[in-house]
């Protein structure tokens, strides 16, 4: 039976909180199990991200790891590196391990990880994930063979409100949630105005009523990884202000703490919004900073 706190919150309508856990770039678990001391009283579930710029601990020894610790763990499966029978075998192994949620996500190309030359899967992409994965959970395997028992599954996906045109970007996000996906992570929000500009949309289009729109804060503590995260991931589309608060600035954490803490703000004033994402990275103590400084608690 899956009673995880993710799927009460979501079923109860409370402000869904999700955290992050980066695997190490080894086989040691003690980071994963100080991310679950920190975080796993504070939100409903942990993310365990798979090999996002290179070769990680597996998302799905992540999760196991989360799990023991008490933490209600998210898998990410990513297009990138898994054909269908892969994604597959990997959803029912993750249910024999207790990890009923699920991320679909097509991740970061291979050309900006540390693997630049590694071979992309891309057998399906996100949308098809999502159909894939909740055709198990009504008890169908891609190839039409039946499952029983029928897997209980929680099904997240991710999108870019920044991407244009934003209406394609809407019909998309319209596809998968007519496949059943139960939230939605967006990319960061750095820029407010754009984004409400988006939410307006999704509400108007009934998107908003029929999931939970979550969006990210990613904290940014120097001007330096903002500068580079601009050059390297144009989907986060960080403003230039920004860069240059980070850069005048005499403690550039305590301000990229600040402005996620007043994005949060705003965040929370627009209808149509079900939780937060805090994209955090490798370290988890910046969740419990921002958590602190802006008033978030699980059941808030």
């Amino acid at each position: 039976m899956n009673d995880s706190t993710l799927k009460r919150a979501i079923e109860s309508g409370e402000f869904i909180i999700i955290g992050e856990c980066v695997p190490p770039r080894n086989s040691d678990p003690s980071p994963i199990r100080s991310c679950a001391s920190q975080l796993s009283d504070k939100v409903h579930a942990v993310g365990a991200v798979e090999s996002n710029d290179g070769p990680r601990l597996s998302a799905l020894a992540t999760c196991v790891h989360l799990a023991s610790a008490g933490v209600d763990p998210i898998l990410h499966l990513l297009t990138r590196d898994m054909n269908r029978i892969a994604i597959q075998a990997t959803i029912l192994g993750a249910l024999s391990l207790g990890v009923h949620n699920i991320f679909c996500t097509a991740g970061r190309h291979q050309i900006l990880t540390n693997e630049p030359h590694a071979r992309g899967v891309f057998d399906v992409d996100s949308l098809q994930l999502v159909g894939i994965a909740n055709g198990m959970r009504n008890g169908v395997l891609a190839g039409g063979r039946e499952i029983q028992p029928q897997p209980q599954l929680i099904l997240g996906t991710d999108t870019n409100p920044y991407a244009q045109p934003m209406e394609l970007q809407i019909l998309s996000l319209e596809k998968a949630v007519a496949q059943g996906v139960d939230f939605v992570v967006t990319q960061p929000v750095f820029k407010l105005e754009e984004f409400a500009t988006w939410l307006s949309l999704a509400r108007e289009r009934g998107i908003c009523s029929r999931t939970c729109i979550l969006p990210s804060v990613k904290p940014l503590t120097s001007a330096g990884e903002a500068a580079d995260l601009r050059e390297t991931h144009k989907a986060f589309d960080i403003p230039e202000q920004l860069i240059s608060g980070l850069k005048d600035s005499k403690d550039p954490r305590a301000t990229g703490i600040e402005h996620v803490v007043h994005t949060i703000s705003e965040i929370r004033k627009m209808e149509g919004i079900r939780g937060l994402y805090l994209m955090t990275g490798e370290d988890p103590s910046l969740a419990v900073e921002i958590m602190a400084a802006s008033g978030l608690s699980r059941g808030s």
